[in-house]
């Protein structure tokens, strides 16, 4: 079947079953045994993209083409990354009018066939990435439970769709720029304030990042933004509030050029904490994504809704239903799963319309443990450009380039060691490694430099490792929008 015509009956299906689940959400239980919310917001990815073909969810059907990216060019299908890659290139383009033109309105849906042919795209908008990138998402979506209708709620960047789910609406800013004065932002740590209930905005990036941002108008009145520590002695210490927000640092969000299995393993080693601490037996985790990234989704947004693209969501706790959850979601969505859990009155008009994820659990179930996830680490190792704030630039063939390194804890903050690390390269296929690459790199309080030159293009992993530690890094060299 043509994506095109596969597109628009699937999406004729999913409205028809969605839109009545979304306006009657079943009640949540007037006394349930959750009392805390963690939300894991990571960057810029796609339901195809990381879910592609997990069992029983709507994925990427077999013969799926899209046009060339060369005019005139035979169709390609989605290409799976191979060991070599745990990300793309950079350039992928998310703003509001590219996701338009790629998403491709015909009538009254999306044809969702613009990926390929956008400039910047490519075969870069259709590689998707399994198990073998993201082992502990795949390991929870398996153990608990995937919804596999979760659409971004703006057609934009990352900033509207970050505060939209906070907010409960993106008050028409579609940009990634600084929100005028004007807007007010009032958001759920607003409203659980004023009911006299906890809630945090954890970051794995320093607070004053976020100072003189909308972040300010976002937080609670006298609320700050909390280091990851903080949220680790939290879950410890059995003082978790009703709400966390969590986002990653620098190298860990999987924004691309970001390895998808370095914030995999961060997120292992954070739904491991959670799941073996006195707040599990209380707790609902919702692992989403801020938006789609410019990655490519087969399915069409309902009609007329205004949402984007598909975006994982994964849904994890005792009371999880395990399998699928094909009811159509946003991330507003844990909004109003809030509103219900708290008695809150919704954000806005569009969070009143949403699935309040009530049927995606049960509380009346035998509790569900927490599995042993594949890659729990110790410790992390990062890799920046030339600072703990940058991403490792593109490369160029040929040219030596540097990398800062870093040993990192669960919290993301450096750890003060002398581990010697080993150092292992997949190249691209048909390419062998430098015998000039290094094998091995000794950290001093932590920290070290890695020097080295490659000089064929194509995409190159990097694993970095010692007893109890883990980092991948995915090196751009001289690639582009086609390089697969």
């Amino acid at each position: 079947m043509r994506l095109a015509r596969a597109v628009v009956i699937g999406a004729l299906v999913l409205a028809a079953s969605s839109s009545a689940s979304a306006s009657a959400s079943a009640a949540l239980p007037a006394r349930s045994p959750i009392s805390h919310v963690i939300e894991i917001m990571l960057e810029n990815h796609t339901f195809d993209d990381l879910f592609a073909h997990f069992p029983g969810a709507r994925g990427v059907g077999l013969g799926t083409t899209l046009p060339s990216p060369s005019p005139g060019g035979p169709a390609v299908a989605p290409l799976s990354a191979g060991a070599n890659q745990g990300e793309v290139q950079a350039g992928l383009n998310n703003s509001r009018a590219a996701e338009l033109a790629m998403m491709d309105r015909r009538g009254a849906h999306f044809a969702m066939d613009g990926y390929t042919r956008y400039p910047g795209e490519g075969l870069s908008a259709i590689t998707t990435f399994g198990a073998s990138v993201a082992p502990n998402l795949w390991s929870l979506a398996r153990s608990f439970e995937l919804a596999d209708a979760n659409f971004q709620s703006v057609i934009g960047p990352s900033l509207p769709n970050t505060l939209a789910a906070v907010s409960g609406t993106n008050d028409g800013w579609t940009s990634n720029a600084e929100p005028p004065a004007g807007l007010a932002w009032r958001s759920i740590f607003d409203e659980l304030s004023a009911k006299h209930l906890r809630s945090a905005f954890y970051s794995g990036v320093p607070a004053w990042v976020y100072a003189n941002t909308v972040w300010q108008k976002v937080l609670a009145p006298h609320q700050r933004v909390a280091p990851l520590s903080a949220l680790y002695r939290a879950l410890g210490t059995g003082q978790l509030p009703a709400f966390s927000f969590v986002r990653p640092g620098v190298g860990y969000s999987e924004e691309p050029p970001e390895d998808i299995g370095e914030g995999d393993a961060w997120l292992g080693q954070l739904v491991h904490a959670i799941g073996h601490s006195p707040a599990w037996s209380s707790t609902a985790v919702f692992i989403t994504y801020d938006e789609g990234g410019g990655f490519w989704d087969g399915v069409s947004p309902p009609p007329s809704s205004g949402y984007g693209t598909r975006t994982p969501m994964v849904i994890v706790s005792p009371y999880a239903r395990r399998g699928v959850f094909h009811e159509m979601t946003t991330n507003l969505s844990v909004l109003s799963y809030l509103d219900a859990l708290f008695h809150l009155a919704p954000l806005s008009p569009l969070q009143a319309r949403q699935n309040d994820l009530a049927r995606a659990f049960d509380v009346h179930q035998h509790p569900l443990a927490m599995p042993r996830l594949p890659v729990v680490p110790a410790r992390t190792v990062a890799f920046f450009g030339a600072s703990p704030l940058s991403d490792p630039p593109a490369e160029m063939p040929g040219r030596p380039f540097h990398l800062l390194v870093v040993e990192q804890s669960p919290a993301l903050s450096p750890v003060a060691s002398s581990t010697v690390l080993h150092l292992s390269l997949t190249a691209p296929p048909g390419l062998a490694v430098p015998a000039s690459f290094p094998r091995r790199l000794a950290l001093h309080d932590g920290r070290g430099e890695l020097s080295a030159v490659l000089f064929r293009p194509g995409y190159y992993r990097l694993t970095a490792s010692a007893p109890g530690v883990l980092g991948d890094l995915t090196l751009d060299v001289g690639v582009g929008p086609n390089t697969p």
